[in-house]
């Protein structure tokens, strides 16, 4: 029966593969609760020079979404994926990086649209437990991995979400 463990080594390597977790990630997973009631929707940025940029987002528009986040989840899940806090009217508030795996980029933006702050969210460590926030009112927060907004060309008092897309 030396095939039993060469049998179980598979599975465990297409258990890890169908996840898309790595060993050093085990408490990870692709989607977190909050994420499974977000729906997936296509919104419509302009970037600095004024070129319309479409993604995708998954819209967080309840407490239990907004709340969840990328908590939980794996890696490799978050570099591939948006999440748009919707909110409905503006608000003053924070964000945090507790159970978040990957440092994240949030960018604000005000009830016109207009981008006002992008801040680099990074993990945690046992010293270090920020809290993001802007200092304006917002009505929608994008977070994305860190980078998107330097590499979309998105920066603030310039670039737009545009609401009538959501």
């Amino acid at each position: 029966m030396k095939s039993q463990p060469l049998l179980y080594s598979l599975g465990l390597l297409a258990l890890v593969f169908m996840t898309g977790c790595n060993a050093a990630d085990d408490d990870c997973v692709m989607k977190n609760e909050g994420m499974e009631s977000m729906h997936l929707e296509g919104i419509t940025l302009f970037d600095d020079n004024g070129e319309t940029r479409h993604i995708q987002s998954l819209i967080a528009d309840d407490q239990f979404e907004r709340a969840m986040g990328f908590q939980h989840v794996c890696p490799d899940a978050v570099k591939q994926t948006r999440i748009l806090f919707v909110y409905t009217e503006p608000v003053y508030g924070s964000f945090h990086m507790s159970n978040v795996k990957v440092p994240l980029d949030i960018g604000f933006f005000d009830d016109q649209g207009l981008l006002i702050n992008v801040l680099r969210m990074d993990t945690y460590t046992d010293d270090e437990r920020s809290l993001y926030s802007t200092s304006r009112p917002y009505q929608f927060a994008l977070e994305a991995s860190a980078g998107f907004f330097e590499e979309s060309l998105l920066s603030p008092g310039i670039s737009r979400l545009v609401i009538n897309s959501l």
